[in-house]
């Protein structure tokens, strides 16, 4: 049986699906996505990732080693500091993605399709 890649351009084999789902565990953690999306404008130390994300240094530094794992981002010493960045930025391309699907989603009946934490998402950062 043959699958597509969704974005048309042929098929996606059982190693890459496999590839492919390891990676969603990226985007699947609410600290992984702030994490990301404070990277959006350019790379940030793990300190501001962590005041950023509102987590201890030890939580960001789990996260961000998943995130390494997995090729999401990369990071670099200089001096004191450890400088973190997203390794495509595709990645944060997906986010937003999947992030516009869902509030498309939302406008045609947030609970039937996303339960009970649709109405939160929606609401804009204080």
């Amino acid at each position: 049986m043959e699958t597509s890649d969704c974005a048309g351009r042929g098929h996606l084999n059982p190693a890459a699906c496999r590839m492919v789902a390891e990676f969603f565990s990226v985007y699947a953690n609410p600290t992984r996505i702030s994490i990301l999306c404070a990277l959006r404008d350019g790379r940030r130390t793990v300190s501001e990732l962590a005041e950023h994300a509102g987590v201890s240094l030890q939580n960001i530094s789990q996260h961000l080693r998943v995130m390494r794992d997995k090729g999401a981002v990369r990071t670099a010493r200089e001096g004191h500091h450890v400088y973190c960045a997203v390794a495509d930025p595709r990645f944060l391309e997906g986010v937003r993605l999947i992030h516009d699907a869902l509030m498309d989603g939302w406008r045609h009946g947030p609970e039937a399709v996303f339960g009970q934490h649709a109405a939160a998402a929606a609401q804009p950062e204080a």
